[in-house]
């Protein structure tokens, strides 16, 4: 089942970051306002982690309880190649152009100054970060990780997968409250944000749907107070505290939020608009390619001695102009022609041959 509040948050949620990023491509947008937006909208990535939480355990859930009908190699192979498709055409096409760009127009700023440069290929196949060509890409090495555990779940107990995360959580909790520092995306604090997702999908398996505006109310009551906790102990916005404060202040909000809104859906209260749903929909390339568009537009600009001369909120607008369109031309283009392709229907063990009652639930799979 596709849930339009879910869709629709994914819209909210890239806009955040969006929103953040825009302030910094041209020097004179870089005022008092970037350190307020600086402050909370980071925490669309946060909003993210517990939407897949959510969105790919109830997939690979799914898939687990077919697998002693179908097999569990036949379920892996679906997940994995439909996860696959979901991630890295996209990317791909991006790190190419933004490959590109390096080349042809040097002065655009993919990446701040200093930047630690990894190799190419493994930046590519998403192995390493910092990624100084994608700078959003950073959290799909999270999200890669998330899938390798989900995969393995229905490998090995196709179903209990919630065992094998729970595992690796308690791993996770482990490792930082006994104070043991590992430079892993595996061990990353921030990786918490899955299984609140998880556990809102498992209350909605359970059609519980009780508190939903109280909790709404408290995950967006909380995401603004740690906002606030996070920019009075850190007011350079350097993001120098301990990375569980991250956890904290904005993934156990979110997980809020996202509940509050499934079972405001559930409930029948009210739902997203279609526009809203539309957008989330691109939400995937409106995060990953808005970076590389601003700072060429930013670079253009200078060139072109634009900046001073023009208001700096006219050209701080045209950003957005331009964005949503590469967004949904990448969306249709991409995105949609992978997931709806017949091929990779047949290389994930699927047929396209279905009632169209189906529809529904591959674009629950691809969402």
């Amino acid at each position: 089942m596709v849930y339009k509040n879910v869709q629709g948050l994914r819209a909210i949620a890239a806009l955040m970051v969006v929103f953040t990023h825009s302030f910094y491509p041209l020097v004179p947008m870089r005022n008092h306002w970037s350190q307020y937006v600086g402050a909370i909208g980071p925490s669309g990535v946060d909003l993210f982690f517990v939407i897949s939480g959510f969105v790919v355990f109830l997939s690979a859930d799914r898939l687990g309880r077919k697998a002693n009908v179908t097999g569990r190699w036949r379920a892996l192979r679906e997940f994995v190649v439909r996860r696959v498709f979901r991630i890295y055409p996209v990317y791909l096409t991006a790190f190419l152009i933004a490959s590109l760009v390096l080349i042809l127009m040097p002065a655009a700023e993919l990446s701040p100054a200093g930047m630690k440069q990894q190799p190419w290929w493994k930046l590519a196949l998403l192995i390493a970060q910092p990624n100084n060509r994608i700078l959003a890409a950073w959290t799909l090495q999270y999200e890669m990780t998330f899938y390798a555990v989900c995969a393995l779940g229905i490998l090995l107990f196709p179903r209990r997968i919630v065992a094998i995360i729970a595992l690796w959580m308690a791993i996770v909790l482990y490792i930082w409250s006994a104070g043991i520092y590992v430079n892993s995306v595996f061990t990353a604090p921030i990786v918490l944000e899955f299984a609140f997702g998880i556990i809102v999908a498992l209350l909605v398996e359970r059609k519980f749907s009780e508190y939903a505006l109280s909790s709404l109310a408290l995950g967006v009551g909380g995401l603004v107070i740690g906002a606030i906790c996070y920019r009075f102990h850190d007011p350079k916005g350097a993001w120098a505290l301990p990375v569980m404060w991250r956890t904290v202040c904005f993934g156990l909000p979110s997980g809020f939020i996202v509940y509050g809104l499934v079972a405001v859906e559930m409930r029948r209260i009210w739902t997203f608009s279609k526009a809203w749903t539309d957008l989330g929909n691109a939400s995937y390339s409106l995060y990953l390619w808005h970076q590389l568009l601003f700072a060429v537009m930013a670079a253009s600009y200078v060139q072109l001695g634009l900046v001073g001369k023009v208001s700096e909120w006219v050209l701080w607008l045209s950003l957005f102009a331009a964005i949503f369109p590469v967004s949904f031309i990448s969306y249709h283009w991409v995105e949609r022609w992978f997931n709806e392709a017949e091929w990779v229907a047949r290389l994930a063990g699927t047929t396209r041959k279905k009632p169209a009652a189906t529809v529904t639930d591959l674009k629950a799979e691809t969402a």
